[in-house]
C-alpha cells in the first residue's frame, strides 16, 4: 500500500474529534448500508456525489497532523462513488484520504465514515444529500427535499462549527450535580470482547404505528421503551443477575449547545437503570413514566454546557500544548474508559421522509459494538417500520429469543429477521502521518 501521503493545507483543530483521533487503536469504519428497489446507476451516484460536495465542499476534508495537534484540511483530490461490492478502508490512499466514502453494487450502496471526522448526524447530512440529488436526476422529478441540504440551498459557517470552540453560557444559578459512584452494571457472560472481529446480527421488525402506540400508552419515549424491553430479556435469560442492568443511551446535544446544523462530533449519554433495582416492583407503566422522568433530567441543557466547557478546555490545552502526537497516544484517552454498561442502544430515528422513500428498501447500521465488549442494539425507523437490530461479537441467541418472547408478550407484532454477519475494515485515516 502507498504511504506517501500528499501536503494538505490545514484549517480549524479537530477539537470536539479528540476522544477518537488520540485512541492508541485504530477505530473500524461506520458504515450506513441501504438496499434500493432498482439497480444503482453509477454514472447518475457520482453525479449526485459531486453535486452533494458542491453544496457541503467541507464533506470532502481530511485530517492531519501538525506536532502534536490534529486539524481538519482542505483535500482537492477527488472524490469516488466506487463501484465496488462492499466497504473501503477509509482515510487512506484507498479513498484519496477522504474521510468519508461512498461505494455501490447492484442495487445496493454502502456511506461510510471515521468516526473522528463527524458523527453519526454528519453521515446522515452526507449520504442524504448524496441520495437526494440521484433521486432527482434519476426520476426527473424536483422532489421536495424536506429538510435535506441539497444544492438549492446556501451553506452557512454554522455547518462547519466546531462544538468545543465555544465557551457556553451556563444559568447562574446552576451547580453541577454531585458525581455520584455508580453501582457496577452487570456484564452479560455471552460476550466476548472482539472490536475487531465478526460482528452477529440480530434483526426485528416492528410497524411504527403499533410500536408508537404503546409507547404513547405507557407514557415514555421510543429509546426508554425499547431499552426497557431488553432489560426484561436479559432478566429472563440471566434471572440470578447480581448487578442492576444499566443501558447506555447515545444522545446529540446540538440543540442544547445552540449548533443544530454543525457535521462534527456532538454528543453525550444518558444511564437509565432498567432492571435489578427497587424499580422493578412498580408497574410497567409507572416505570416507564419514571425512566422518562431520569433520561429528561439528564438531558439537562445546563449541565451539558459545563460539561462542553470543561472538555473544550481540557482537550484544547492537549492539543494547543502537544509537541509529540506519538506521545500523546500514550497517555490515558478518556474514551477508552467509558463504561457502556449492560447494554448500548443507539435511537437512530429515521431518514428525512422524500416522495423516493419507499424506493430505498432497507436501511442498515453497521458499526462494532460499543467499546467492544457490550451488547449493542440500532433503531431505526424506516417506511412505517421500526427496525431493531442486535449487534454483537459473539453469540447472542438466547437474548434475541427472549427479546423476541417480550415484545410478542406486550402484545405487539414483531418479525423476526435471519442472522446476518459482517466484518468492518479499519479506518486509515493515520496512513502516512506515522
Amino acid at each position: 500500500m502507498n504511504t506517501q501521503r500528499p501536503s494538505f493545507e490545514k484549517k480549524d483543530m479537530a477539537l470536539s474529534s479528540s476522544p477518537y483521533v488520540y485512541l492508541p487503536v485504530d477505530i473500524p469504519a461506520y458504515t450506513v448500508e441501504l438496499t434500493h428497489r432498482d439497480p444503482i446507476d453509477g454514472e447518475l451516484l457520482q453525479r449526485a456525489l459531486g453535486r452533494t460536495l458542491q453544496r457541503m465542499p467541507y464533506l470532502s476534508d481530511t485530517l492531519v497532523i501538525e506536532g502534536g495537534a490534529v486539524y481538519y484540511a482542505k483535500n482537492p483530490l477527488p472524490m469516488e462513488a466506487a463501484h465496488v461490492a462492499g466497504i473501503r478502508h477509509v482515510g487512506g490512499s484507498e479513498t484519496n484520504y477522504h474521510m468519508l466514502d461512498l461505494t455501490w453494487d447492484g442495487n445496493v450502496t454502502w456511506f461510510t465514515m471515521f468516526h473522528g471526522f463527524c458523527d453519526g448526524q454528519g453521515i446522515n447530512a452526507f449520504l442524504e444529500s448524496a441520495l437526494y440529488h440521484y433521486y432527482c436526476m434519476k426520476d426527473g422529478v424536483e422532489y421536495d427535499p424536506n429538510g435535506i441540504r441539497s444544492d438549492n440551498t446556501q451553506a452557512t459557517e454554522a455547518e462547519t462549527f466546531e462544538p468545543f470552540s465555544r465557551q457556553y453560557e451556563v444559568s447562574t444559578d446552576f451547580a453541577m450535580p454531585e458525581r455520584r459512584e455508580m453501582p457496577t452494571a452487570y456484564h452479560l457472560p455471552e460476550i466476548v470482547p472482539n472490536p475487531g472481529g465478526e460482528v452477529l446480527e440480530y434483526g426485528f421488525r416492528l410497524p411504527s404505528e403499533a410500536l408508537m402506540q404503546f409507547v404513547k400508552a405507557n407514557g415514555t419515549s421510543p429509546s426508554v421503551m425499547l431499552s426497557m424491553l431488553v432489560g426484561e430479556a436479559i432478566q429472563r435469560v440471566h434471572p440470578d443477575a447480581d448487578a442492576p442492568i444499566f443501558v447506555n443511551i447515545p444522545v446529540s446535544v446540538r440543540r442544547q449547545l445552540g449548533c443544530e446544523e454543525t457535521f462534527k462530533n456532538c454528543s453525550s449519554r444518558i444511564i437509565l437503570p432498567v432492571g435489578g433495582t427497587p424499580m422493578d416492583a412498580l408497574p410497567f407503566n409507572e416505570r416507564a413514566v419514571q425512566l422518562r422522568a431520569m433520561l429528561k433530567q439528564q438531558m439537562n441543557a445546563d449541565k451539558f454546557r459545563a460539561t462542553y466547557n470543561m472538555l473544550g478546555q481540557m482537550y484544547r490545552g492537549r492539543m494547543e500544548h502537544a509537541t509529540d502526537y506519538m506521545e500523546e497516544l500514550k497517555k490515558p484517552a478518556g474514551f477508552m474508559s467509558i463504561s457502556h454498561d449492560t447494554f448500548y442502544i443507539d435511537y437512530i430515528g429515521s431518514m428525512h421522509k422524500t416522495g423516493y422513500s419507499d424506493q430505498i428498501t432497507d436501511v442498515r447500521f453497521l458499526c462494532t459494538p460499543a467499546g467492544g465488549r457490550s451488547l449493542h442494539l440500532n433503531i431505526i425507523e424506516h417506511n412505517g417500520e421500526f427496525r431493531i437490530t442486535c449487534l454483537a461479537c459473539s453469540d447472542i441467541s438466547a437474548i434475541a429469543d427472549a427479546l423476541e418472547q417480550v415484545i410478542k408478550g406486550h402484545d405487539l407484532p414483531v418479525k423476526r429477521m435471519p442472522v446476518q454477519r459482517f466484518t468492518l475494515p479499519l479506518t486509515c485515516w493515520r496512513e502516512g502521518i506515522i
